[in-house]
């Protein structure tokens, strides 16, 4: 479901309609985000927002995004069938754009959506981990602290195309030998022992021109993505490549340049109730992180998926780890409408509700 294909509009019809089976207001905007609302018994009450995204990669799985909305609506619906009043949902979608940064204004972003920041609590978004800890641990959901801060580069290296049999090996200046080693001083880079697992760098992407088996390669081009919990870590790896690539461009008499296509800072959760649930650092972005911008208090709750597994049609996720995180949400939202006026059979009947709920979704995932 890529940006506005025609099966990102089927499936934001179907959110739409889901929503409405909620008992919300809903409507699309012209971005494509989806929104669901209940509006308050009082006025001035402020909001509590769920969120996810609802596009996919290409080739991508069944749970990327749209396990946080699933849950979400479940959660939502099950608190609806117990009758509770006093609180305003409102789920916004946001696109790719918001969160690889296109959106230069986060809080001009969230006012475009007719929402006014002060009137909002907290974000709140359930995703699949998209990485293996949980499941290596046992556990089906864990709460993430924190969402890595990226950079992603894109490097150009400019050399002599040639015949691949008539220049000499030392007299070339080629590109792509030129890359190759840049993209293993990006591998060395981020193994180095002072980075202690707190630094991921990648290249996921390079371009050969003219990309012929007998031609020197006179231009090649390859991405880096450069992550940490830490902006320290980060803004040091970065610092470090670019030195790389001036030391071996001028080494290899290749002419270099480096674009900066992307920066978003570290993240941190709210840290409030961390100390006694299972805590993870995201290294993927999440619309969590432009939301954060305009809406400081964020929490996320990651759900185990079978071997780490995303991005891919193998993602898959236990039917009783949907229930698990639809109750988790629902008893969290229960909690910040009630608060100390909630009582045990209440929660007990939350969860039941909950249960039942996550039950009759999982078959739309």
């Amino acid at each position: 479901r890529t940006f506005f294909s025609p099966a990102h509009r089927r499936a934001a019809e179907q959110i739409k309609a889901w929503m409405q089976d909620c008992g919300m207001e809903s409507w699309i905007d012209v971005v494509g985000n989806v929104h669901g609302r209940i509006k308050a018994s009082r006025d001035g009450t402020q909001a509590v927002l769920l969120g996810s995204h609802y596009d996919t990669v290409l080739d991508g799985g069944a749970y990327d995004g749209a396990l946080g909305i699933i849950v979400g609506l479940a959660a939502v619906k099950s608190m609806l069938l117990t009758e509770m009043e006093g609180v305003r949902f409102q789920s916004t979608f946001l696109g790719s754009r918001a969160v690889e940064g296109g959106v230069a204004d986060p809080q001009a972003a969230v006012a475009a959506l007719a929402l006014d920041p002060a009137s909002i609590s907290e974000y709140i978004e359930v995703h699949i981990e998209q990485g293996p800890v949980l499941e290596a641990r046992g556990l089906p959901l864990g709460v993430v602290a924190g969402i890595a801060g990226q950079t992603r580069l894109w490097v150009h290296v400019n050399g002599t195309q040639g015949h691949a049999g008539t220049v000499p090996m030392r007299g070339r200046r080629d590109a792509l030998a030129a890359a190759a080693e840049l993209i293993v001083a990006v591998e060395e880079l981020c193994i180095a022992p002072e980075s202690e697992e707190n630094l991921v760098c990648t290249v996921g992407e390079v371009q050969v021109w003219p990309g012929a088996s007998n031609v020197i390669s006179g231009h090649t081009g390859f991405s880096v993505d450069i992550r940490s919990k830490t902006d320290q870590m980060r803004n040091l790896a970065v610092a470090r490549l670019l030195q790389a690539v001036e030391t071996t461009c001028k080494r290899r008499d290749v002419a270099c340049k480096v674009n900066r296509k992307h920066d978003a800072a570290a993240v941190l959760s709210d840290p409030e109730g961390l100390e006694s649930v299972p805590v993870l650092v995201s290294g993927a972005g999440h619309d969590a992180m432009a939301i954060a911008e305009a809406i400081p208090k964020m929490g996320m709750m990651f759900v185990r998926c079978r071997g780490g597994v995303s991005h891919s049609p193998l993602e898959h996720v236990e039917p009783e780890d949907v229930t698990a995180s639809t109750a988790a949400l629902a008893a969290y939202l229960w909690g910040r409408v009630a608060g100390p006026m909630l009582t045990g059979p209440e929660v007990q009947e939350s969860a039941a509700a909950a249960d039942t709920e996550a039950s009759n979704v999982r078959d739309e995932l």
